[in-house]
């Protein structure tokens, strides 16, 4: 800690005390740095004791109140600074607001001297400084070890000084570039994360990469990788969910099938090389990123027997429930019987009995009883036109044509 001497009229001395008061009503720290370094704020070059000043006037009656009032506060939180600096060695002169090093003679010399001199620090301060420079190296920031370094020769305890080193906006930059995913929380109106948790969270979220040979998804130096993770963090997305989100981009989408990655672009305008940033973007809800990769399963059953694949449809039908393994057997179904039911729909289309891959699908996944009553009324047509090929048509329908069109036994 340095002793600084100022030459100063009674008046400046007396606005320094002032404002060490003011300050002290919302901490000591600030208190003592107005008092130790002599800083008067140029707002504040008025004068400095109440009978100096204008009370005419409603600005210097408020003036003189407010200096009123840090003079009671002055009276209040002397003893308590004088007992700081009589902690580190120094003696505090309430008059003047200069502390010196104990048994300095020297006096005020009419000028400005900047001469420096370190507190005496014990052992077991050194050895509890030292801890809490191993503490920030953990959280990654070994460059703060001058910083801590300074704050113990200014006499800080240790626990001031990691809440300096957290809060003080003087000291903490490094602190909140470190865990910005904080930030973001507090932001949000989350509760913060401790930074063991916080340093589990960014651990888990590594793990899982690695597990799925995405070691690099963040970025490949510290600092990228941090910063990418902190926007993860801030969005509150636990260990569980990012894992689950990767789990689905990579097993059940970029690991699939041909015809289900091919749907899943056709669908949603996603490449596989993007599938991993479109799965973890947090603004996506999870529940829907699973409904879009089933919806792709689906769509890639259909592509796979070569029918058509609609996103529409495709989630339609997983919001109703179907699986991969039931789209996979459903759509063989369809594949095998469409044909068939197309050319005979053509047929009778004079009676409205229209039965295409949509209705097949209903009556397929669904057990829609419309589209299950088509299908019953084309077999019925089918076998009465196989009996008409022999000579018996339906009324309203042309026997030769069906002679000819008959599909009897496929249906």
């Amino acid at each position: 800690m340095a002793t600084k001497k100022t030459k100063m009229s009674a008046e400046e001395a007396a606005v320094r005390k002032a404002l060490a008061a003011v300050q002290a009503d919302t901490g000591l720290a600030q208190a003592q740095e107005i008092i130790k370094t002599g800083a008067v704020p140029a707002t504040t070059a008025a004068p400095g004791k109440i009978s100096d000043i204008d009370t005419s006037t409603a600005l210097g009656k408020k003036a003189a109140e407010l200096l009123g009032q840090a003079q009671s506060y002055v009276d209040k939180t002397q003893p308590i600074i004088a007992q700081k600096y009589e902690a580190l060695g120094y003696t505090y002169d309430p008059n003047t607001g200069i502390a010196k090093p104990k048994g300095s003679t020297s006096g005020d010399t009419g000028g400005d001297t900047n001469k420096s001199k370190d507190i005496e620090i014990d052992k077991g301060t050194r050895n509890a400084f030292a801890l809490l420079k191993g503490v920030f190296a953990q959280y990654g920031l070994d460059d703060l070890s001058s910083v801590i370094e300074t704050l113990m020769k200014e006499g800080y305890e240790p626990e001031e000084a990691t809440l300096a080193l957290k809060t003080d906006p003087k000291y903490n930059k490094a602190y909140i570039a470190r865990f910005r995913g904080n930030e973001l929380r507090r932001t949000a109106g989350l509760n913060v994360l401790s930074e063991a948790e916080y340093l589990a969270l960014e651990d888990d979220y590594t793990k899982t990469l690695k597990s799925y040979g995405l070691e690099s998804y963040f970025g490949v130096d510290k600092a990228t990788k941090q910063s990418a993770i902190a926007d993860v963090i801030g969005a509150d997305v636990s260990a569980i969910e990012f894992t689950d989100r990767v789990s689905t981009a990579v097993d059940r989408v970029k690991m699939a099938d041909p015809a289900t990655k091919s749907a899943f672009q056709q669908f949603y305008g996603i490449g596989e090389a993007d599938l991993v940033k479109y799965f973890l973007d947090p603004k996506k809800a999870l529940v829907n990123l699973k409904e879009k990769a089933t919806a792709a399963e689906i769509g890639g059953a259909a592509i796979g027997q070569g029918l058509a694949a609609t996103a529409t449809t495709a989630e339609d039908l997983a919001r109703f429930g179907v699986t991969r393994q039931l789209a996979q057997a459903g759509y063989e179904t369809i594949a095998g019987e469409l044909p068939t039911a197309t050319k005979l729909s053509q047929i009778y289309d004079e009676e409205g009995i229209t039965y295409g891959q949509t209705e097949a699908e209903q009556a397929q996944f669904k057990g829609l009883a419309s589209a299950k009553r088509k299908k019953e009324q084309l077999k019925a047509r089918e076998e009465a036109a196989f009996q008409g090929s022999s000579g018996v048509a339906p009324a309203g329908l042309k026997t030769t044509y069906l002679r000819q069109s008959s599909s009897a036994g496929y249906f």
